[in-house]
């Protein structure tokens, strides 16, 4: 490798190590207690793998503020675990190029994969309370789209008047909701104290997203003159949210987002085009009249 092209490398390596201690360090900062610990040791490497690259160097960089702007900003919208795992993916891309070093300078990639994986583990004791209770929001979001979205293509196909369609999917949509957080307290009461969980809280994850749901749907049957317009408009909304959840559940769970999100496209499809029929069929044998 010519001497200037690993110079740069080098430089790049050396901005990136000390933008994730930016990061980390204002991770730090807002955390409390154990992650806080955890948070400040991992910070700790990263300056330390920064002062490795430097003796190469010989010379000091500044951090990335953007990208650190944008780990912090992910990290506040989404959560702690998100906003790593997304910068993680970014360690994955360099550890790969450290392999150009791996024959003229071994010393200082042995150090630095050591280095990483120490800080992998303790990326592992980090404890985020939400994603203790991922399983409640998953089934809650996909038990919530599927179920309303699907009564709200029968309705609309069925009745074709969006002031009935939309009273009625909310009615419905607050009795689901009351009824589902009934259960998932009771059940949280049963299981929760093996899991570590609390059943409010789980409650509140899993009966929070069951009404936004509900609202999201129901809101454009309020506003919009044509029912068809306004389940035009739930339909985006509700694959917007399925497409921004199932990042989200993917990064932090470490899979394949492509796989979970056709996965999940694929069974709420099949619920839509199963009410839609249904909806049709009860027109029809019903000679209910068109409304709007």
């Amino acid at each position: 490798m010519k001497k200037d092209i690993r110079k740069k490398l080098l430089l790049a390596f050396q901005r990136n190590e000390i933008t994730e201690h930016t990061v980390y360090s204002a991770f730090a900062r807002r955390a409390k207690g154990k992650n806080r610990e955890v948070l400040e040791r991992i910070a700790g490497d990263e300056l330390r793998h920064y002062h490795q690259f430097k003796r190469y160097t010989g010379v000091d960089v500044a951090p990335d503020k953007l990208k650190a702007a944008f780990y912090i900003f992910c990290a506040s919208v989404f959560g702690l675990t998100f906003g790593i795992k997304i910068m993680e993916s970014g360690e994955k891309r360099a550890e790969q190029a450290y392999e150009h070093f791996e024959k003229t300078m071994p010393e200082i990639v042995r150090i630095i994969r050591d280095e990483y994986k120490h800080e992998h583990n303790l990326i592992g004791m980090i404890d985020e309370e939400r994603l203790a209770y991922m399983s409640s929001m998953v089934l809650a979001l996909n038990n919530s789209i599927q179920e309303f979205i699907g009564i709200a293509v029968g309705l609309t196909f069925a009745m074709q008047n969006g002031g009935m369609i939309g009273i009625t999917v909310l009615i419905s949509g607050l009795a689901a909701t009351l009824a589902m957080s009934a259960s998932e307290y009771l059940s949280q009461k049963a299981e929760g104290h093996h899991a570590g969980t609390n059943p409010l809280r789980a409650v509140f994850y899993s009966g929070g997203i069951y009404l936004f749901i509900v609202l999201v749907i129901v809101t454009p049957y309020f506003y919009m003159q044509s029912c068809y317009h306004a389940l035009i408009i739930a339909v985006v909304s509700v694959l917007f949210i399925i497409v921004v959840f199932t990042f989200f559940m993917a990064v932090v769970k470490g899979l394949r987002y492509r796989t979970v999100l056709l996965e999940t496209l694929a069974v709420s499809g099949i619920v839509v085009g199963a009410s839609f029929l249904i909806g049709t069929g009860a027109r029809l044998l019903l000679n209910t009249p068109g409304g709007h």
